[in-house]
């Protein structure tokens, strides 16, 4: 069989913001931050974004080797038949409802998926789970961390993916406001914080799913560890895989 030359091809979810100057002010723009772009390259991937679109087939996503659900504003809670709340963000509702297809057509695709952020909170609530609304409000314990990047300890689980690249305890930086309430489906969690926040989950059954609570694409060392560990993943599904015959 011959070796595989190209590099694996991750698709990287990107939302739309307005542009606020320029030739093309008031106009959408794509926009994802390049931190994602660069981790993934560093990893030896190529990133191909993926902006709110028409929703792809099992058979598009399956062309590609890993899908990465990236940070981003507060999901709608009408998804899930909440309303919405004085402390939210501007939700997108085209870009949840197109990552959460994108999520779930990977799953059925045997597509290896990393959620960060925003990307985590998809693959929760894709998984029929519940958030937290508003943190540290409905967790006294846990440190505000929706007003600027923070530095938090996480506690791993030593059988898991995550620890194999992190350890069981990490430092890793944290920006968000809503967090884990709970978990279902196929979904473990993996990873806490000391206030009781699960901060990772990772899939039990079939490909590779992660979901971190926190920002790698910033982490340096640590962090490059974490797109690494996607792209294992993705080596692991090839050897899996049955390559047909061409004879």
């Amino acid at each position: 069989m011959a070796q595989r030359t190209r590099r694996p091809l991750i698709g990287v979810t990107a939302g739309t913001r307005t542009m606020m100057s320029g030739a093309w002010e008031g106009h959408d723009a794509v926009a994802v931050n390049e931190h994602y772009v660069r981790a993934l390259r560093e990893a030896g991937a190529r990133p191909v974004i993926l902006a709110p679109q028409d929703e792809w087939s099992d058979e598009e996503i399956a062309e590609l080797d890993g899908l990465v659900l990236t940070g981003g504003t507060d999901l709608d809670p009408a998804a899930w038949g909440d309303v919405a709340l004085a402390t939210d963000m501007t939700p997108d509702p085209a870009r949840d409802a197109f990552e959460t297809a994108l999520y779930r057509a990977a799953r059925r695709s045997d597509v290896p998926v990393l959620g960060i952020c925003r990307g985590l909170q998809i693959i929760v609530i894709a998984e029929g789970g519940e958030l937290h609304r508003h943190l540290p409000t409905d967790l006294p314990a846990h440190p505000t961390t929706g007003r600027r990047p923070t530095r938090v300890e996480a506690e791993l689980e030593a059988a898991s993916d995550l620890a194999l690249a992190l350890g069981t305890r990490a430092e890793v930086t944290a920006y968000h406001h809503q967090g884990i309430r709970a978990v279902r489906g196929d979904l473990r969690i993996v990873a806490r914080h000391e206030s009781g926040l699960p901060l990772a989950v990772e899939a039990e059954t079939g490909s590779s799913v992660v979901g971190v609570q926190w920002h790698p694409e910033i982490d340096g060392a640590s962090g490059a560890a974490v797109f690494e560990s996607l792209l294992t993943a993705v080596r692991h599904r090839e050897v899996a895989t049955p390559v047909a015959s061409l004879v």
